[in-house]
């Protein structure tokens, strides 16, 4: 259910970041923001700066994150929107495996001469335990790495010139925090209006 929550979510979200990616491009810090239904921090590239590592949590379920991360390529197969739906493999910090991202969004850019495609991780995971496992994993390589790769149905080279982004993640830890906060504050201030209002329509006799 927060699988099929979250893709409603997401929807309008992901077209925000496409037409938001090139302003974007000039940010080199963290930015954490609010997307009505959820609050997304994120990190510029160091490979390539407009594709951004992003963590969402949903609001109503702050204690659960997602992972979306894109890459801009400029490689042009004919058939490149039967990404879309699809599962690849990839591979983090060199040694360590994930099985798979899932292709949610492809978009053109740049006058049709480039492909903005947007990937998420293939659930939805806990907080905490993701953050202790992301940070130990960072903390390890003092790097953060998402590389694409082949299989015998995915062959990354057709669809992507640049297969492989890094990201700094030594902010991670306070930037999720202050993004938790911010969820949990949103949250709590529609609790508060949706009683204000319960309280203003009872009728007493």
């Amino acid at each position: 259910m927060k699988r099929l929550l979250l893709f409603v979510s997401l929807h309008l979200f992901l077209f925000l970041l496409v037409f938001a990616y090139h302003a974007q491009a000039d940010d080199y810090e963290w930015s954490i923001d609010d997307y009505d239904n959820m609050v997304v921090a994120s990190v510029p590239g160091k490979i390539i700066h407009g594709d951004k590592l992003r963590f969402v949590l949903t609001k109503g379920d702050c204690n659960y994150v997602n992972v979306l991360f894109s890459f801009l390529t400029f490689n042009l197969p004919k058939k490149i929107n039967d990404l879309e739906g699809k599962r690849i493999p990839i591979k983090i910090n060199e040694d360590e495996v994930l099985a798979a991202a899932d292709v949610v969004l492809i978009y053109p850019t740049l006058d049709n001469r480039a492909h903005f495609i947007m990937l998420t991780a293939p659930q939805v995971y806990e907080l905490n335990n993701f953050s202790e496992g992301i940070m130990a994993s960072y903390n390890a390589h003092k790097n953060y790495s998402i590389e694409l790769m082949d299989d015998e149905k995915f062959e990354y080279t057709k669809y992507f010139d640049v297969p492989v982004n890094e990201w700094d993640l030594e902010k991670y830890p306070e930037k999720i925090n202050q993004a938790r906060e911010k969820c949990l504050e949103d949250v709590k201030t529609e609790m508060k209006l949706s009683l204000k209002d319960n309280n203003n329509g009872t009728i007493s006799g």
